[in-house]
């Protein structure tokens, strides 16, 4: 996750604050650089980290954050990843899939832990324009959190729009080089984007 998200950074796509660390005392360093509150999450590459426990959201303080690190560290390891924790937002699926026929392809849909219960995503064949990534993004069931719902500010679109489309010029560049590349969630605030988490991979 840490790394791909490097990658993501080198096209301007934005990412948290985030330090890996592999002790409590380097992990409570961590949390005074980047500031409270934090998301742990277990560095020991798992996948569908949340599913299985490995990720823990809204710590605090320093108390917080060492009985989250314990239980992590307990059965996952020492190594995890210590992360600014972002302010709620809509939250967005962006990705890269591979399809034998078309070749790369950009995938964007309504994202986080509702994304394989709601299925609500579109495909678009790169390359694509920004004209395509709108529709395909207003197309989503989902579309309405976008403008603002239940007395939530709307998102920046723009934003989420200028995401796809760097990942799009990333897939041009390296496209052959990535089996598959997930950001899941993108987390789309009303001024700017962020991608909290992210895996690539490699062909």
């Amino acid at each position: 996750e840490y790394s791909s998200k490097r990658f993501l950074q080198a096209y301007g796509i934005p990412t948290p604050a985030e330090v890996i660390a592999a002790s409590l005392d380097e992990t409570l360093k961590a949390a005074e650089r980047i500031g409270y509150p934090i998301a742990l999450k277990t560095a020991a590459g798992e996948t569908h980290k949340s599913d299985r426990g490995g990720v823990r959201l809204h710590l605090k303080d320093a108390a917080s954050l060492s009985e989250a690190y314990r239980d992590l560290e307990a059965r996952f390891g020492p190594r995890v990843l210590a992360q600014q924790m972002v302010s709620e937002g809509v939250e967005i699926i962006l990705g890269l899939v591979n399809d034998p026929q078309f070749g790369p392809m950009l995938a964007l849909g309504m994202g986080g832990i509702l994304v394989e219960v709601l299925k609500d995503s579109r495909l678009l064949i790169l390359p694509t324009t920004r004209a395509e990534v709108c529709e395909a993004l207003f197309s989503l069931r989902g579309a309405a959190l976008l403008k603002g719902a239940r007395g939530r500010p709307a998102v920046d679109v723009e934003a989420v729009v200028n995401a796809a489309l760097r990942l799009a010029a990333l897939a041009a560049d390296l496209g052959g080089q990535i089996a598959a590349l997930d950001i899941n969630p993108l987390i789309a605030l009303p001024t700017g984007v962020v991608a909290v988490d992210a895996l690539i991979v490699p062909m």
